[in-house]
């Protein structure tokens, strides 16, 4: 049925306008129940137009139609046909159209064109468009609701995509520990051993028949005493802890995705782990002190630099540097002279005392010729060598260079491996007596790690002025100084008379590439494993011993973790709508024989050779 054959069975129906009823519709917030209660009620006056009949009394038939069922099904047919037609009118007005008589087309194009008929018809066919908004209404992502009527595609439980690496902490044994400190008698050398604090000296042990000559001196058989050294070693324990909390909502509303009590435990575990790792490798109780002042060299860039640029003051630039590890960074150096740089014309390579104790370098920057100690600003940070190239833009605003030391130690801490072998958890004041300290220390490497920085490390280890004759089982470091060491092992071995043989069954696949994972020892030919520390800064690498070469010294381990309390996980009393754990450690790191490994820092991260390339 048309949209024009339905307004006629309305017309015939009511009598009426059939417009009448749709503006109706306007007023309902549910067009569907209205137009079924409208048709319900249209299709009663069929009745007036039968022209049957009925059977009683010989009546015209001119009475409201009042059968339940047939106005039912009446209603329904109507409602139907009339929705249908409305439809068809929209997807295919083509068709509508021509289903109309020429005769009627002709005239209704010159009633839908005249005026005011078509404004009238613009009037219908809004109020049309506005009855079937709602008829019509599909439901999509959108609708009826903003964030749809969808479900959540929710992974139960929680990712955790976060690195938990602890070397140090996994691999250096665990032993039990008593009272508040750690304490041994350390033999250091003995007669001929070639150390300890008197050097061990070889002593003549070539005696006479009778040693004392004469009657005088007796026993006349005893030859001369040899010589030891030996010291005390008190590492004190320190306390360590860590918390995590859980409100009763978060533990309640996670029923069904997560039992989040018992991941907050797992986050504590492994937080626990990862900082107990950077304990275990910079940590200090003492003061870092504060760098030399650094030296300066102004040159002009090579291929590839960025002269500095900016506004600097009367063509002046002045440089101080800040020693730092991960709790905080030392009061700044004594700023260098004035050095005449040219904006957009120069560079200045930055030279750095090494600082015992330190992981890594800041750089801060002020213009002018007396510049106060707030106009200091940071322009490079983590520096890991000796040597750096200041470029780009100088700075004017941003980080202020510490006046005084922001937290490199705490008398809570531990002493860590390269604070230990570095020297400057030694000495007086320190946990450790004087020269407790690594075999071989190099803190000004001034190169990429390299086989020749390594050789010379294991050369000194074996048989240095004073050296434990050391053999070390591993090199440590970060993992772009371990690759630039392979790649200088790689480069080294084409000069080398070496041969590539590829089987004719690995021709389809052979994999490029190179990576170095052992050095053999040039002096010992033992092997040496390459290990790359994830947490490790760039600049420093580590020469580690863990058991020492003979068996008669009464050491079991080089470094151990000796512990009173292992970890100790605590869920406290619930006093308020929260759930509290804890977990802590009594304990410390203990340098059994730091002599028997190595420190090389200072390594840089770029090459420069000659006058050529920037430090980095």
């Amino acid at each position: 049925m048309s949209n024009l054959s339905t307004t006629a069975l309305v017309k015939a129906a009511t009598g009426g306008d059939a417009a009448d009823y749709i503006l109706d519709e306007a007023s309902f917030a549910q067009s569907g129940p209205n137009l079924a209660d409208k048709f319900t009620t249209l299709v009663k006056g069929v009745g007036y137009a039968n022209t049957e009949k009925p059977v009683a009394f010989g009546s015209s038939g001119n009475s409201v139609l009042t059968d339940p069922d047939k106005v039912f099904k009446r209603a329904m047919r109507a409602e139907k046909s009339w929705k249908n037609a409305i439809s068809e009118g929209y997807r295919n007005p083509d068709g509508v159209y021509k289903s109309l008589s020429p005769a009627f087309r002709q005239q209704f194009g010159a009633f839908a064109q005249s005026s005011p008929q078509n404004v009238m018809m613009g009037q219908w066919m809004a109020q049309v468009n506005e009855a079937l908004k709602d008829v019509g209404k599909s439901i999509t992502t959108t609708s009826p609701l903003a964030s749809g009527l969808v479900p959540f595609n929710l992974a139960a439980p929680s990712r955790l995509i976060y690195p938990v690496y602890s070397p140090f902490r996994n691999k250096l044994p665990r032993t039990q520990g008593q009272g508040l400190s750690y304490r041994q008698k350390v033999v250091t050398g003995v007669s001929g051993s070639q150390t300890g604090s008197s050097g061990g000296q070889f002593v003549d042990i070539s005696i006479p028949e009778l040693v004392g000559g004469n009657m005088n001196a007796w026993p006349l058989n005893i030859p001369a005493s040899g010589a030891q050294d030996s010291v005390d070693l008190n590492v004190p324990y320190r306390f360590m802890g860590l918390s995590e909390n859980v409100s009763w909502l978060a533990q309640f509303a996670g029923q069904g995705f997560e039992d989040v009590s018992a991941l907050a435990n797992l986050i504590l575990l492994q937080e626990f782990m990862l900082n107990e790792e950077a304990q275990l490798i910079g940590a200090t109780s003492t003061v870092l002190p504060a760098p030399a002042a650094p030296v300066l060299a102004v040159r002009t860039p090579n291929a590839g630099e960025s002269a500095l640029s900016g506004t600097i003051t009367t063509n002046t630039v002045n440089i101080k540097v800040t020693a730092a590890n991960w709790y905080g960074e030392t009061a700044a150096s004594a700023p260098t002279a004035n050095a005449t740089v040219t904006s957009g014309t120069n560079v200045v390579d930055v030279t750095i005392t090494p600082v015992p104790g330190a992981l890594w370098y800041n750089i801060y920057c002020a213009v002018g010729t007396s510049p106060a100690a707030g106009a200091y600003f940071r322009i490079n940070q983590g520096v890991g060598g000796v040597n750096f190239t200041l470029q780009g833009p100088v700075p004017t605003s941003g980080t202020v260079a510490p006046a005084a030391d922001t937290g490199t130690f705490s008398a809570n801490r531990m002493e860590g491996i390269v604070p230990t072998l570095s020297g400057h958890s030694a000495g007086g004041g320190q946990v450790y007596p004087t020269g407790w300290q690594g075999g071989y220390v190099n803190q000004a490497a001034g190169s990429t790690l390299n086989t020749a920085l390594l050789n010379t490390a294991l050369q000194k280890l074996w048989d240095g002025t004073g050296a434990f004759r050391a053999d070390p089982a591993e090199l440590v470091g970060e993992g772009g100084d371990i690759m630039r060491l392979s790649n200088d092992i790689v480069s080294a071995g084409n000069n080398q008379n070496y041969r590539l043989f590829v089987e004719q069954s690995d021709s389809p696949g052979v994999r490029a590439g190179a990576a170095v994972s052992e050095f053999t020892n040039p002096v010992t030919r033992s092997i040496v494993r390459i290990v790359v520390h994830p947490w490790l800064p760039q600049g420093t690498a580590t020469l580690m011993s863990y058991t020492l070469p003979f068996a008669w010294s009464n050491v079991a381990n080089c470094w151990e973790v000796n512990l009173v309390q292992d970890y100790l996980s605590i869920s406290w009393p619930v006093i308020d709508a929260t759930f509290r754990y804890s977990l802590y450690e009594y304990g410390a790191l203990a340098a059994n024989s730091p002599q028997y490994s190595g420190l090389i820092q200072g390594i840089q991260a770029g090459t420069r050779s000659g006058s050529t390339g920037s430090w980095s």
